[in-house]
């Protein structure tokens, strides 16, 4: 497994595997790796291609008052993970390296879905995601990306930028990773106390709960609205947002199509996101 920090040395890298017809998957992390990033990396090593991991723990799609200090970082560990799965390159690039990396020749517009959901408390994270992303797209050129259902929103939101900026890579999904108990795997999973792993674990439940009530009877604002009230009896501290979705994530649903249900919510001082299909 080749560790490389430097933009330039990876190309020189990458293209000896370009050269010889090898397809390349990224699968771009802020590290804290967890089972659910390490699914994605089984899913791109199915390909047998190159796989390529990169962590970095992007600044651009934290807010002022967010976690981006305290954001959990173990390179070390991850990089043993990574080796278990036989990842052929991490890319872990430099702060400044990433951030000065130019790509202006490629444009990319705004979405409606920046101002949604996680869009609206954080005004800032898409295009914060976007801009990284792509530029982590033009520095590697893979054939595939993958990232996670758990954040649907941002999964969907690359998805979109890519094909309308014209760029010929496929974006490919993973399934939600979950514990024994239902929780969503997450990085920030590892800011929670055991009593408070306890109360998540609601979440998933509540979920689950709406779906059962929305195939019995589709009335969704007033589900939702008695199971907001359900999740904050239980111990959530804040609710960002629970609602029902498409899954090109508009906000108008007839029963029986296509659709999701979003969450973000607050156990103590901790924003946690889910989503769960319904039909």
């Amino acid at each position: 497994m080749i560790i490389c920090k430097n933009i330039r040395s990876l190309q020189r890298k990458l293209e000896t595997y370009k050269s010889s017809n090898k397809q390349i998957s990224l699968v771009p992390t802020m590290g804290a790796l967890h089972q659910g990033h390490l699914s994605l990396v089984k899913n791109a090593r199915r390909k047998k291609g190159i796989v390529v991991v990169s962590i970095y723990v992007n600044p651009k799609q934290f807010g002022p008052n967010e976690d981006y200090k305290n954001y959990p970082r173990n390179i070390s560990a991850d990089i043993e993970l990574l080796k278990r799965l036989s990842v052929d390159i991490v890319f872990i690039p430099r702060k400044k390296g990433i951030l000065n990396y130019n790509i202006s020749h490629i444009t990319y517009p705004k979405l409606r879905l920046e101002k949604i959901m996680c869009g609206k408390t954080r005004t800032k994270y898409f295009s914060g995601v976007g801009s990284i992303v792509i530029k982590l797209f033009d520095i590697v050129k893979p054939n595939y990306a993958y990232f996670g259902e758990k954040d649907f929103q941002q999964y969907y939101y690359i998805k979109l930028i890519t094909e309308k900026s014209k760029i010929e890579i496929k974006i490919i999904s993973g399934k939600t990773v979950r514990d024994k108990s239902g929780l969503a795997l997450s990085s920030r999973n590892l800011y929670l106390s055991k009593k408070e792993i306890k109360l998540a674990v609601n979440i998933i439940k509540v979920l689950r709960k709406t779906k059962k009530e929305l195939i019995k009877n589709f009335s969704p604002r007033e589900i939702i609205n008695i199971n907001k009230k359900v999740l904050i009896n239980r111990g959530v501290s804040k609710i960002d947002y629970f609602e029902l979705r498409s899954e090109q994530l508009k906000s108008r649903i007839k029963k029986g199509e296509k659709s999701r249900l979003f969450i973000a919510a607050f156990i103590g001082s901790t924003r946690l996101i889910d989503n769960l299909k319904v039909y």
